[in-house]
């Protein structure tokens, strides 16, 4: 199904849905709505039925009240009157009939009611029966309403007559019936409002709802005082039942016509969104698929030529080329940054396999060679590739560490023209046989002794130092140190490194601190390293709460200017002096070395040879242990990661079973170089950390530190 149709379609499902629903609640809202107000409509109406009658009653009150009297003594006698003629009929025979009898006597004021004969009594009574039963026709039909009568009680029997409406009540069900039967004179539980109308003789404005053979009704009861005694009720009712369902048809009948109206409605909204909005919006999602499945680079120029009016949609087109151009220049980064870092693997592989293949051929040759001078020169060449390869591993850790942010400033007092001086000569190694010379100028006003992370410093310092020599192959590299007072004892330490080298493009400043990025990587590829040192370099001066820049010209030279607020050591310290400690001497002192490989074991062995120590080597934790059981020793060197029982575990093990080793210091030994192990180590009771590979000056830190004063020689 094509884009267009399916759109149209789901509107007119949802127009559908709207105009079904807007009808269903319209019926159900306009139902309830008009029964509610039919309902009290019908209340008042009988409430003013009920007070015109009483009214009309009250006219000629004793007439009524004799009326009844009769009534109940002769109601088989009396008539039930079918219109006003009949009343007019019934008039004029009780009349003839009286001037027949008394002649030229008046009616009352010459001869009393009940002076009359019976049989002229019955005449009378009978037109007075018919009188008032007309009048509560005539209200009945003038209001609407099914039913008016006059409601009454026999004193002997207690059950309902029926006054006015001709005839008795034999329906049970009527709550007259009910109430006037054997609870005259106790109260009912289901038909309270007509009992205390009819006892107490007060108006209630309620009115009582119940069900007959013909559906609901309501009834309201009035009763009727005379001389402050209740004569009876009058009684109007009406049924609601067939006025529901006339409501209901109408309302159905309303409904049916509101959704013809909102279907028409709809189809002409359909036609002027489909013709206006759809053929719109179909055009965008034609041009976003098919950018979708190819790619196009012309989509967005596209979007952008075709008429889209000047509402949101219009504006939704254009939201959609900005982020389509947006996807295809990050789509550009992202391939890039693809080819960088394959660029980079392939590098680590040349990097790492260059000074690996130094190793292992000159190992071999090292090994076969029986000259001693050839022998040391091949041995010189491995330890200069394994430093080297060392490097290359420590950026790739470094640059880990510093992109998880696990890395962390230690600062401590440092001699910074010292460390700077040291630095310089160590990179000023790899000018090799360039032309190129080493410059340094150090500000002789700067401090000496400052407060901040030195081995960090150092790691700095050098990237931006070895990267000057690496890109210079004539001209000269120049160091300057210097400073720029802060406040509270502070100052910013300022370098600025100089070349002549290659130079860098404008455009390029910022991609030479990326990671996994290298510029002009062919015309640079004579150059060695791992190509993170400056994105380090730049991550670490950060951490500093440092800045470093560029200032470069393409073939020409590049200049890079560092900046880094330290705090000035305090004159106590500064008078502080450090002086190089003879190489340490400890034939008597007792090391236990823990590895499960042989080699690490032996270059352990060797290098603790050089400091006069015959240490024990084993090569699991159950040896460890064994070995902790028959002799003393003043300094454990423990590897960690060892098959079946690591290192923390035979370190547990050994303090638990010998007391005597609580208070030993156990040194984790171990190539796991990372933070987060060494860390670890440490927090599991590990005294220290040495990582491999080892070298003989950080091995004897770590004697110095931890072997007991009296073992030293």
């Amino acid at each position: 199904m094509k884009p267009k149709k399916k759109l149209i379609r789901q509107y007119a499902y949802a127009v559908t849905v709207f105009v079904v629903v807007t009808m269903a609640v319209s019926a159900i809202v306009t139902y309830f709505a008009q029964m509610k107000q039919y309902r009290e409509l019908a209340k008042d109406r009988i409430r003013a039925v009920g007070d015109q009658l009483v009214a009309q009653l009250m006219e000629d009150p004793q007439d009524f009240l004799d009326h009844i009297k009769y009534y109940k003594a002769h109601y088989e006698d009396i008539r039930i009157p079918c219109d006003f003629n009949e009343c007019v009929t019934a008039r004029d025979e009780f009349f003839s009939s009286f001037r027949s009898e008394y002649h030229d006597k008046t009616f009352r004021t010459d001869v009393a009611k009940d002076e009359m004969p019976l049989w002229l009594q019955n005449l009378y009574y009978t037109y007075r029966h018919e009188y008032w039963m007309l009048a509560f026709e005539k209200a009945r039909e003038a209001y609407g309403l099914p039913y008016t009568y006059f409601l009454l009680c026999d004193d002997d029997s207690h059950y309902t007559t029926y006054m006015i409406d001709g005839e008795r009540t034999e329906d049970k069900e009527h709550p007259g019936y009910l109430y006037m039967g054997d609870s005259y004179f106790e109260e009912p539980s289901s038909h309270t409002l007509l009992w205390n109308t009819y006892h107490n003789g007060i108006r209630y404005d309620d009115v009582y709802e119940w069900n007959n053979e013909w559906g609901n009704t309501y009834s309201c009861y009035t009763p009727l005082m005379i001389d402050g005694k209740c004569a009876g009720l009058v009684v109007t009712e009406i049924n609601v039942s067939d006025v529901d369902s006339m409501i209901l048809k109408n309302t159905l009948l309303l409904i049916l016509q509101l959704g013809v109206m909102l279907a028409l409605l709809s189809a002409v909204l359909l036609f002027y969104i489909n013709k206006h909005h759809i053929k719109r919006i179909n055009h965008l999602s034609e041009q976003i698929s098919d950018f979708a499945s190819t790619r196009a680079y012309d989509t967005v120029d596209s979007i952008r030529m075709y008429s889209y009016g000047n509402d949101e949609i219009r504006a939704l087109a254009d939201n959609t080329a900005d982020m389509i151009r947006e996807l295809q220049i990050h789509e550009g980064k992202i391939a890039q940054a693809a080819q960088f870092k394959s660029d980079f693997l392939a590098n680590m592989s040349h990097e790492i396999r260059t000074p690996m293949n130094a190793i292992i051929g000159l190992s071999e040759l090292a090994a076969k060679e029986e000259d001693p001078d050839k022998k040391k020169q091949y041995i010189e060449q491995i330890n200069a590739s394994s430093n080297t390869m060392l490097v290359i591993i420590n950026d790739i850790l470094d640059f880990t560490q510093i992109e998880a942010g696990r890395t962390e400033i230690v600062p401590v007092r440092y001699d910074v023209k010292q460390t700077v001086r040291e630095v310089v000569n160590v990179t000023a190694m790899g000018l090799g046989e360039k032309p190129v010379k080493m410059n340094l100028n150090v500000s002789p006003s700067i401090p000496q002794y400052l407060y901040g992370d030195s081995a960090r410093i150092r790691q700095v310092l050098g990237n931006v130092i070895s990267n000057a020599v690496k890109f210079t192959k004539e001209g000269s590299v120049t160091i300057n140190l210097d400073h720029e007072p802060l406040e509270d004892g502070q100052i910013n330490m300022k370098i600025r490194v100089a070349d002549t080298g290659i130079g860098i493009m404008k455009q390029d400043y910022d991609m030479i601190f990326e990671s996994f990025s290298q510029v002009d990587s062919k015309r640079n590829r004579e150059a060695e390293g791992t190509g993170l040192g400056l994105a380090i370099t730049k991550r670490l001066v950060r951490l500093m709460n440092g800045t470093i820049e560029v200032e470069s010209e393409y073939g020409v030279g590049s200049v890079f200017k560092i900046s880094i607020p330290q705090k000035i050591a305090d004159s106590a310290e500064e008078k502080q002096k450090t002086k190089a400690a003879d190489k340490l001497h400890a034939p008597s002192a007792a090391v236990l070395v823990v590895d499960d490989n042989s080699v690490n074991l032996f270059v352990a062995k060797s290098l603790l040879g050089t400091f006069g120590i015959e240490p024990t080597c084993v090569a699991s934790g159950e040896l460890a242990i064994k070995a902790c059981e028959n002799r003393s020793y003043d300094l454990i060197l423990m590897d960690h990661m060892m098959p079946k029982m690591d290192g923390v575990e035979a370190m547990n093990i050994i303090r638990e079973q010998f007391p005597a080793y609580r208070n030993v210091p156990v040194i984790a030994f171990t190539a796991n170089a990372v933070e987060e192990a060494r860390d670890l180590l440490l927090n599991a009771g590990m005294d220290d950390f040495l990582a491999k590979p080892v070298k003989g000056s950080d091995l004897e830190a770590i004697l110095r530190k931890w072997l007991p004063a009296e073992k030293i020689g």
